[in-house]
């Protein structure tokens, strides 16, 4: 199932990429002359009729993070999220951009008023995304405990700014309102005000809310409370592949 997904989505970025250089290299006013464009060099007082064959390879200067919400409420969604995450590693590696993949959550039982541990499963990691043995170990993740967004939201783009891309993406895997102690009241405030913080520093933040059926009125706004104009509900967890390719397909073609 991943893998037609990662073909079509691989080929529509190498078409992408192909048509863009094709564009950038003809139609020139300096270079090798086309035979095809000599009557406007007659005609034309600036005529672009020049073009260059030295094509270079094109690199992604862009960086990934996916995070995964590892509550207990995934316990029925993690099978799906976690073929999305594959897919979304196999592109990246397939483009070389660097990436990574981390599943999120906090200890209930062990949070108290002044301490809350929060976990970061490191499943793929920067340094190894592009090595050619990565990706099973997405398969580890298991739904946890609780979670708070906010904090995990903003540890990941504390290490996305110390990246040297210009592009920097932040996607988060979630099925709803950020729980964690002492933080019913507070969380949607304070995940919302982490995105903005984000933003603010040229990472762009993307909210995919993952629902069992159907998206209700509640879950909408919610993810349009903390993420705006950014975000993507997936009622059917069949569609997450699909849905995520476009993500994917979207982000990716605004760094070409």
């Amino acid at each position: 199932m991943i893998d037609p997904i990662r073909r079509k989505l691989s080929q529509t970025i190498d078409r992408a990429l192909e048509h863009k250089q094709n564009a950038t290299r003809q139609n020139l006013i300096t270079g090798r002359l086309s035979k095809k464009q000599l009557l406007p060099l007659v005609i034309d007082n600036e005529p672009r009729v020049f073009y260059k064959n030295d094509l270079e390879s094109h690199e992604f200067d862009a960086v990934f993070t996916l995070l995964i919400d590892c509550s207990a409420s995934m316990f029925n969604k993690m099978d799906e999220t976690k073929k999305a995450a594959i897919l979304f590693h196999e592109v990246l590696k397939e483009l070389k951009i660097k990436h990574n993949v981390i599943g999120f959550w906090e200890d209930g039982f062990d949070a108290k008023d002044d301490e809350q541990p929060n976990y970061f499963h490191r499943v793929i990691t920067y340094d190894e995304s592009l090595q050619a043995h990565a990706g099973a170990e997405i398969l580890q993740l298991e739904p946890e405990e609780d979670n708070r967004d906010g904090y995990t939201i903003r540890v990941a783009t504390e290490e996305l700014l110390a990246r040297q891309e210009k592009d920097r993406f932040l996607l988060v895997f979630s099925d709803g309102e950020p729980s964690a102690f002492n933080y019913s009241e507070n969380g949607i405030i304070d995940t919302h005000e982490a995105v903005l913080e984000a933003r603010k520093q040229a990472v762009d933040v993307v909210g995919i809310f993952l629902g069992e059926g159907e998206v209700k009125e509640h879950e909408a706004m919610l993810m349009r409370n903390i993420y705006g104009r950014e975000h993507m509900l997936i009622p059917d967890l069949e569609e997450l592949p699909d849905s995520f390719s476009y993500i994917l397909k979207r982000l990716l073609l605004t760094t070409i």
